[in-house]
């Protein structure tokens, strides 16, 4: 495959990825969240498909173990861990994550 083409795929991937995303926070606001869980699972899939790396600010907004798009007091809390030296991220579901 041409190189111009994997990067016009790759950027149109990252471009739906984003619009999945903002989806996903839309669905849970109107209080659909196996909707939202659904389209974080399609970016899943975009991502595993295309090979494609995502900034941080978009890897850091779904959790991976659930699938659930993380809000700050809704479905995330977050706290400064002392021992590590961190922001410490914590997901309904258990998941935790250092950042």
């Amino acid at each position: 495959m041409d190189i111009r083409r994997r990067k016009v795929i790759k950027t149109s991937v990252r471009s739906s990825i984003d619009r999945l995303l903002i989806q996903a926070r839309r669905a849970y606001d109107e209080k659909k969240p196996d909707r939202s869980i659904r389209y974080v699972g399609m970016v899943k899939d975009l991502i595993k498909k295309n090979k494609v790396r995502l900034p941080k600010e978009v890897r850091n907004s779904f959790c991976r173990k659930c699938g659930r798009v993380w809000i700050p007091g809704k479905t995330l809390t977050v706290h400064y861990d002392r021992k590590n030296d961190c922001l410490r991220v914590k997901c309904v579901c258990g998941y935790s994550k250092r950042l």
